[in-house]
């Protein structure tokens, strides 16, 4: 089941437990206290079932590390996806030296 129609059955089927409690009960002291714990043990399900699989997987994805340090440096990622990045950042340093505005291209 897709992430949003989880919350979304979650958040329905959360709001129409409450109600049925709210209206079965003859006393509105019980009834009270009835919602609020039903209030406080769907809270704390609901949130378990949508952060499941992140509380289960301690381990983090090897598939991203590859990504993420070409990510952080400019010349591995100029090696993988070409030299424009690498030629931005030549341009901006060539610009500050000169005093130019990065805009605008005019001096500052």
């Amino acid at each position: 089941m897709k992430k949003d129609q989880l919350s979304t059955l979650i958040a329905v089927g959360f709001f129409a437990g409450t109600f049925v409690i709210a209206f079965t009960s003859n006393d509105s002291d019980t009834a009270a206290l009835r919602v609020l714990a039903y209030l406080a043990i769907g809270c704390l399900l609901s949130i378990l079932c949508i952060f499941w699989d992140r509380i289960i997987s301690k381990e983090e994805d090897k598939s991203h590390a590859h990504l993420d340090t070409v990510l952080h440096d400019a010349k591995k990622f100029s090696d993988e996806y070409g030299d424009v990045y690498l030629m931005a950042d030549k341009l901006k340093n060539k610009r500050k030296v000169r005093g130019e505005d990065s805009i605008s291209g005019s001096p500052a």
